[in-house]
């Protein structure tokens, strides 16, 4: 977020989207992560029990710095600046047993992707470093099976302290595929077109990746913006988009969350100023909601430990944040008249809450 033009922050919101804390950084930030807990519930009801969690967050490319919050307050714990001849892309994420961190990074100097791996028990030392097998590595995340990084291979060429790209006449983007203990890979595969830059990715509980595209070519040409991935298959599956218009979202999706409980998909688009839900059941669009500038997305999960009351108690959704301000509740309910014409009419409604700054992307939920 930022209230001023150089000025820069991290806030945490509670479940009402009320902010709880507030932390200045040094620069523009991008994503933010947030480590995983392998506390059982009986443990969270010890006090006793330390339930201190890390948030790590990354600068926005090519920033050669990440930082580790305390989730509870927003202190800085860590200060993390990248190896010589290295920069990161914007984006991590955690193994799942929160022990390491894996990070999007790129060689200056060849200007090959690289996977920082960085420990979480020794103050996040880095450890390891693994090829991503392409080029421009931006958001990876890691699989339900605990043991393979899934890496979106953005394809673009940048040199150091440099946004500039330098290749989009031949880039190369892919998604992989790689064991996480040792970077072997596993697997790769690539778009239809070469400049459609895989960005963005969320994960499917059932192991299917949800992919967000950004292309990089004509403003003419019609490609497929969201994609889905599932190990072993040769391509990507596009989702539905009505009279094929991907155009709706101007060839740029900023994020990607996934409800897999309900499975549900929301995408959104700053250029295009909207937020759009996909049920993954029928693959097909659900419906857009106006959002100007909005570019966070997150599942916004029910959580009876923040009320005492049960009727405080609000259905899943997404939450989305925007320039303007605005951290927006979309909620996805069948509209009664529709079962009983035998069809399952879904219906978003929308809740926006404004805070006087301007959110940037990205959105995590603990």
């Amino acid at each position: 977020m930022n209230q001023n033009e150089h000025d820069f922050g991290v806030v945490g919101i509670d479940a009402d989207r009320q902010i709880v804390w507030q932390t200045t950084m040094p620069e523009r930030v991008h994503d933010i992560v947030v480590q995983p807990t392998n506390v059982s519930e009986s443990q969270v009801q010890d006090s006793n029990v330390d339930q201190r969690r890390d948030v790590v967050v990354m600068g926005r490319r090519p920033s050669e710095k990440f930082w580790v919050l305390d989730t509870s307050n927003g202190q800085v714990q860590h200060a993390i600046k990248a190896d010589l001849h290295r920069h990161f892309y914007g984006h991590a994420c955690y193994s799942l047993d929160g022990k390491l961190l894996y990070v999007t990074e790129n060689d200056t100097v060849s200007l090959a992707g690289k996977i920082g791996v960085y420990d979480a028990n020794n103050a996040y030392k880095k450890v390891a470093e693994f090829n991503s097998y392409g080029i421009g590595p931006h958001e990876l995340i890691m699989h339900p099976d605990s043991e393979t990084l899934v890496i979106a291979n953005g394809g673009i060429k940048t040199e150091q302290a440099s946004r500039e790209e330098l290749n989009l006449d031949t880039m190369r983007p892919s998604l992989v595929y790689l064991n996480r203990h040792d970077g072997a890979l596993l697997e790769q595969v690539t778009p239809e077109h070469n400049q459609m830059s895989i960005r963005h990715l969320a994960m499917h509980n059932d192991g299917t990746v949800m992919i967000g595209i950004q292309f990089q070519g004509e403003k003419h040409i019609n490609v497929p913006l969201v994609l889905t991935h599932q190990r072993g298959d040769v391509s990507f599956a596009p989702l539905t988009m009505p009279n094929n218009q991907w155009q709706r979202f101007h060839q740029y999706i900023a994020s990607v969350a996934v409800d897999s409980d309900r499975n549900l998909l929301c995408v959104t688009t700053p250029i295009s100023g909207c937020a759009a839900i996909y049920d993954l059941h029928t693959r097909e669009l659900i419906d857009d909601v106006s959002l100007p500038d909005c570019a966070g997305a997150s599942v916004l999960s029910s959580n009876s430990a923040i009320t005492n009351n049960v009727d405080d108690i609000k259905p899943s959704g997404f939450i989305i944040s925007d320039g303007q301000g605005q951290l927006t509740a979309l909620r996805v309910s069948v509209l009664p008249d529709s079962k009983l014409n035998g069809k399952d009419d879904k219906h978003i409604s929308t809740d926006s809450q404004l805070h006087r700054m301007s959110f940037d992307n990205h959105l995590q939920a603990l």
